[in-house]
């Protein structure tokens, strides 16, 4: 880790990591279209990381950060393959929170296994966040009335878990941020342990 360089990523550098690293380590329908994400960089909304061993890009981390959140959003993450399998993902993963300074947390959104395409997949998913130090909130989500995901947390360094409804409400504050008011209370649902619904902001 101490060789690892984490730097900023200028819009010319994240359109070649789109174009030759996230569209072979996403499947269509979970990347978004090239022009939001630089967009959404363009004003301020969101930032990528990327981690080098020397001029070598070996992992990027895309953050959901608008002006005024008091959280950082985990968006798109992933080790590119020459790297993996020797425990880099996870050792970044420990290390984003303290990259994120002001953040009361870092939040991630993690594919709820019993609605996913690949069952599997998502429970090793939830189970590598988990090994990262990631907690469940217990809490579900649905986005644009398709995907569910659960919502976990990352402490800030030095601070103990936010609590589920805080970081809900937080998680409801960036997507208010991001796509407007009347969006966000349209295509994002809320849901607590017990399964109701939850008016937040």
């Amino acid at each position: 880790m101490n060789t690892l360089t984490w730097r900023l990523l200028t819009a010319e550098e994240l359109t070649r990591v789109y174009l030759n690293e996230m569209r072979r380590d996403f499947p269509p329908t979970e990347l978004k279209p090239l022009s939001m994400v630089l967009n959404s960089e363009a004003v301020g909304d969101s930032h990528t990381w990327g981690v080098y061993d020397g001029e070598t890009l070996v992992a990027y981390l895309l953050m959901v950060r608008p002006q005024g959140a008091t959280v950082s959003q985990l968006d798109y993450f992933a080790v590119l393959p020459a790297c993996r399998a020797a425990g880099l993902g996870a050792k970044l993963l420990a290390a984003l929170p303290g990259k994120e300074a002001g953040s009361d947390a870092i939040l991630i959104e993690a594919e709820l296994p019993e609605k996913a395409d690949d069952p599997a997949m998502a429970v090793r998913r939830l189970g590598f966040y988990a090994r990262c130090g990631a907690v469940d909130t217990g809490w579900t989500e649905k986005l644009f009335g398709a995907s569910w995901f659960r919502v976990l947390t990352l402490a800030a360094p030095g601070q103990p878990s936010m609590g589920a409804e805080d970081a809900c409400r937080a998680l409801a504050d960036c997507y208010r941020r991001v796509i407007g008011e009347p969006k966000w209370r349209q295509y994002i649902e809320l849901y607590r342990p017990d399964g109701t619904t939850a008016q937040l902001l």
